[in-house]
């Protein structure tokens, strides 16, 4: 800039032409760097705390949360495609457009032939690769695919657990998954199968599925498969106007392909079990699968907020925050399956119905809010079908984690560890075993893994503990819910370790020749006065009363009183 003149009366300085334009200049360039830093510091949550409203706040950080699950989605995806094409080093992204046999919704007579091969029982079933839509294709590229691969024969009928080259077919999602749930419909079958939802950060659910397979006891596992968080995404941005009759059919045909995938390792216990993606995709997930498998067991475990938001944000310290993560393992359980850092700790399904929520949450940083609201979601949706039971028979095993852990306050009242006998019960309930006893081998198996599985998990959270003002903070977060007990309260029918345990709501169900009439009653809570009890169970007695009464007088009546009659009549099996 020139230098100023002081030569007019009073010695007022001025400046040329020149110098205004450049001081406009330096003026212009300092409020573009003002406004490109404020944008920079409003994406960092301690910012955007102090600036904005907690209802826009909380709508970011929801963008933010859905940028992440997508994009966390999409790359479990692509380690999905670098696994079947070969492993790191073989796999050219570049070759994907020309790989893969693509099957429209008018060849017809191709699908029946890959149908024909799928469901042969001496041939390796293919993996699910990905739902996605081909925006490369002129027809129409917002038609969702379902991207399947087939094992190279020389890996036997069992999936491989290393890379390999594998068939590669891209089909109609939802015109191939009818053909195929109809295939498996027609398909008799000895498997049964086992989903548990998740409301602990996924501790439950990795603890569950390490256990049954140090058990040993004939239980296959899919844990958090990827494919089902990609159909959460959809379900809660359905775009393409996907019915729920189509999402059902599309649950039923991917999770029967799954359980046909890995009858191999289906043992004694004929069973499969399912762990959905973390306690993000439950709300989107549960009801769909619950309704479609309604005859199938179905566990939900759950931990309190606190110890839930603590495990989540060990996670978080573990793995990052990066959306970009990579298995530690390149074995194919271990790619397909989502990252529990993204499913456990980012909520996919919103509550819109707590006006006080945006509130509390904004007095959390941005790791604890979504931990916080993923894990309210989750208890949400359990409540919501808890409380319809009557309509939908949801009569799940509520496994409360602090059992399996031993913290206080559990058992009798009295301090005495439960853990091993809380433990197989739900060993007894994942298997099928109630009716018989479970091998003492499998009993230790089960116990010395859960030991192991106790301190990785105190291990994690040590480092993590919240603080009394936080714990405060999360708490009331946690009570705008009002339908959610804080603190070590349980849950709704959740099963109290017993030698002879049951289901609260087991009478409900129809009996079967395999269940003794009577077996399931369940105790009132040990700590209910008599008299609580008693009403309880006579209002409960008037329900059944009043809805068995109004079934009879449209048609025979849904439910069986299993202290009365068997499901079936015993005279026609007698021949």
């Amino acid at each position: 800039m020139d230098a100023a003149t002081c030569s007019l009366p009073g010695g007022v300085c001025t400046s040329d032409s020149t110098s205004l334009e450049d001081l406009a200049i330096y003026g212009a360039t300092a409020a573009v760097v003002m406004g490109l830093s404020t944008i920079v510091a409003m994406q960092l949550d301690s910012v955007s705390r102090w600036f904005l409203s907690p209802k826009s706040l909380l709508a970011k950080r929801r963008r933010e949360y859905r940028y992440a699950v997508e994009q966390g989605n999409e790359y479990t995806a692509l380690m999905i495609r670098q696994h079947i094409g070969g492993g790191k080093g073989v796999y050219d992204p570049k070759t994907e457009a020309v790989v893969w046999a693509k099957i429209g919704n008018n060849d017809t007579e191709e699908m029946d032939d890959l149908l024909t091969e799928i469901m042969d029982s001496k041939k390796a079933t293919p993996v699910i690769v990905a739902i996605e839509q081909d925006l490369e294709d002129n027809n129409n590229p917002n038609e969702y695919h379902l991207f399947l691969a087939f094992p190279p024969a020389s890996a036997g009928l069992s999936t491989p657990a290393a890379p390999n080259l594998y068939q590669k077919v891209r089909v109609p999602l939802i015109a191939f998954c009818e053909r195929l749930a109809k295939a498996f419909k027609d398909q008799l079958t000895s498997t049964a199968l086992c989903f548990v939802a998740d409301a602990s950060s996924g501790m439950g659910t990795e603890l569950l599925t390490d256990v049954v397979k140090d058990a040993n006891h004939g239980v296959a596992t899919i844990p958090n498969p990827a494919w089902m968080t990609t159909l959460a995404l959809i379900v809660s941005n359905n775009t393409q106007n996907i019915t729920t009759q189509q999402f059902e059919t599309i649950i039923f045909a991917l999770v029967r392909l799954e359980a046909f995938r890995v009858r191999e390792s289906t043992g004694v216990s004929r069973t499969v079990l399912f762990t959905l993606p973390g306690q993000a995709c439950v709300p989107r997930l549960l009801p769909l699968i619950q309704k479609v498998f309604v005859h199938e067991r179905h566990l939900f475990v759950y931990d309190g907020c606190c110890h839930s938001v603590e495990y989540g944000l060990g996670l978080i310290k573990k793995y990052g925050s990066s959306y970009r993560q990579k298995a530690s393992k390149e074995e194919w359980e271990l790619v397909s399956e989502t990252p529990k850092v993204i499913s456990a700790t980012i909520p996919m399904a919103p509550l819109r119905h707590n006006r006080a929520l945006p509130d509390t949450l904004a007095n959390l940083n941005s790791s604890q809010a979504s931990i916080v609201e993923a894990w309210i979601a989750s208890v949400d949706i359990f409540l919501d079908m808890k409380s319809r039971e009557k309509k939908n028979f949801y009569t799940p095993f509520v496994c409360r984690l602090g059992f399996l852990m031993k913290r206080s306050g559990i058992g009798n009242g009295d301090g005495s560890d439960l853990s091993e006998l809380a433990l197989k019960n739900v060993l007894e309930f994942i298997s099928g075993s109630k009716s018989r006893a479970l091998p003492e081998e499998v009993l230790e198996a089960a116990q010395a893994s859960l030991k192991r599985k106790r301190c990785e998990f105190e291990e994690a959270v040590q480092s993590n503990k919240l603080n009394s003002d936080e714990k405060i903070l999360i708490e009331k977060s946690v009570f705008t819910h009002k339908s959610i007990l804080i603190g070590e309260k349980t849950l709704l029918d959740t099963v109290q370790p017993k030698e002879d345990w049951s289901l609260k709501a087991a009478k409900k169900l129809k009996s079967c020749m395999c269940c003794l009439p009577g077996e399931g009653d369940e105790d009132e809570e040990e700590d209910e006065s008599d008299d609580e009890g008693e009403k309880k169970e006579e209002s409960n007695e008037n329900a059944r009363s009043e809805t068995d009464q109004s079934l009879s007088n449209t048609g025979k009546s849904k439910y069986v009183d299993g202290k009365a009659q068997f499901a079936f009549d015993p005279t026609m099996f007698s021949k």
